[in-house]
């Protein structure tokens, strides 16, 4: 059992930090970062790769709190060999609360300098939704636990602390969100900063503090309180630097107040219902936090969800067609019951209007057997052994586009003006079929979504580029129609 010595203890009292500290192995940790590994895929957002994981307790997209539905996650984090490291620090009794996955791949930005003191509200959108709020009865540490995954180097970006700020409160700033703390690193902007307009960032100059930088090794672990004033920058290295964290906190801090009052959506949107915290050491002598030993999904839903992420994360081959649907709609069955989706244009959404249909067909089966329909379909799919498919050669003619409709230059005109009049909500008149498509202020879901309709209608694959190798309806429709005819992108 990893023992602190004296010097550490003071160290960590003085500084706000301790570490890296050799309590585990890269052996130790491979569980955990092939779990990681496994129930994440990457994907380009503006021309930046993105690690993306899901959270199938709360239903959402995100890197956080993957502890509530992953075993191995909550195995490494309640370990005695960290516990009694944090009782050691002065706090008998202990509740993790919260996980974050850090993956910072190259190129990626940094994470400005932050701390968390008397509430855990990192961007400060909403003071009527705090994470956490403490109680003035005592002055309690909220411990972080961030564990190395991949080797975090100097280049890659590792975690640097400013010693001896967690004594001090600091003020906020209100920035654009573009200038915000999380603005650097994508897939933290998207998870705290979302839509919103402002950011803030802390009233600090780091050139008046002693700033240490920590290098970690897989297996390492750095533990510091959340009032210590941390930084990573940019990773601009070019390995992937993968770490994860977990947050510890005295049973008598109120995490989400909020949900006290009934209301369940937290500060960043998120439905937090089914959010629990786990006592790890001591006593919870309080009862005013939801505190569980594991998730309340019963076993069809575990199944349901573990179905869910070999789809999501591509590890089985996905079907096509009548097959394809009926999983589509099974999936939106058990998670949100009965369509109350207002039906699609079957001309212009003809995809969008077969998946409803399907959907609308399910109407009154239970959520629970959608799950186990789902699970049974999803089981019988081949497991992928490569990341490439390709189409059957047969399904091409020889310009190589799929075999399908083949309307002429006015008819993919008429349908394209009619598509960009609903999506802008303007008069047909006022689409001019000259004018380019960004223009019109389309953006990348839009693009996306007029062309899965186009596929969807001509029954034709199409490239994603398609808008900007043709960037008007005129040029595009004669162009579908054959004067130049579009290559499918395989």
């Amino acid at each position: 059992m990893y023992t602190l010595t004296e010097a550490q203890i003071q160290n960590f009292h003085d500084k706000g930090w301790i570490g890296p500290l050799d309590v585990f192995t890269e052996a130790e940790v491979a569980s955990l970062k092939e779990c990681l590994e496994f129930n994440s895929t990457i994907k380009v957002v503006d021309g930046q790769p993105m690690m993306m994981f899901y959270n199938n307790v709360m239903n959402i997209s995100t890197s956080r709190d993957l502890h509530l539905f992953h075993k191995p996650i909550t195995d490494f984090f309640t370990n005695q060999k960290i516990v009694r490291i944090l009782n050691q620090l002065g706090e008998p009794d202990l509740l993790m609360w919260r996980s974050n996955v850090f993956c910072k791949m190259p190129g990626e930005g940094e994470i400005k300098w932050h701390q968390v003191y008397d509430s855990y509200n990192p961007t400060g959108y909403n003071e009527e939704k705090s994470t956490l709020v403490y109680t003035e009865e005592k002055d309690f540490l909220n411990l972080t636990v961030w564990v190395a995954l991949d080797h975090a180097t100097l280049e890659s970006g590792c975690v640097h602390f400013a010693n001896g700020t967690h004594k001090h409160k600091f003020g906020r700033l209100q920035v654009p969100s573009e200038e915000g703390m999380f603005a650097g690193v994508k897939v933290h902007k998207m998870v705290w900063q979302g839509g919103k307009q402002y950011s803030e960032v802390f009233d600090f100059d780091d050139s008046q503090w002693e700033v240490e930088a920590v290098p970690a090794k897989p297996g390492q672990i750095i533990i510091f309180t959340e009032r210590c004033m941390h930084y990573s920058p940019g990773n601009n290295s070019n390995q992937r630097r993968l770490g994860i964290n977990a947050r510890y906190i005295h049973p008598n801090v109120k995490i989400y107040p909020h949900r006290l009052k009934g209301d369940f959506i937290d500060e960043n949107s998120h439905n937090i219902e089914r959010h629990f915290s786990i006592l790890v050491s001591g006593h919870d002598d309080y009862g005013i936090n939801r505190v569980r030993e594991r998730n309340d999904l019963d076993e069809t839903e575990v199944e349901f969800q573990n179905m869910t992420n070999l789809i999501r994360f591509e590890h089985v081959e996905l079907p096509r067609g009548k097959q394809q649907i009926e999983i589509d709609s099974l999936y939106q069955q058990a998670i949100e019951g009965d369509c109350t989706v207002e039906e699609p244009n079957p001309i212009l959404h003809a995809r969008k209007y077969i998946e409803w249909q399907a959907w609308k067909k399910l109407e009154g089966m239970s959520r629970t057997e959608a799950m186990e329909k789902y699970s049974r379909l999803v089981a019988s799919l081949p497991r992928k052994h490569s990341q490439l498919t390709t189409l059957d050669e047969e399904s091409h003619d020889h310009n190589g586009s799929v075999n399908g409709l083949n309307p002429g230059v006015i008819e993919i005109q008429e349908w394209l003006v009619v598509y960009l009049a609903e999506l802008l909500k303007e008069e047909q008149e006022q689409i001019d079929i000259t004018v380019p498509f960004d223009r019109y202020g389309l953006g990348s879901i839009d693009a996306t979504s007029l062309i899965g309709d186009l596929e969807a209608w001509l029954e034709q694959e199409l490239p994603p580029t398609l808008l900007f190798n043709y960037p008007t309806i005129q040029t595009l429709a004669e162009n579908l129609a054959g004067k130049n005819k579009v290559l499918v992108n395989i």
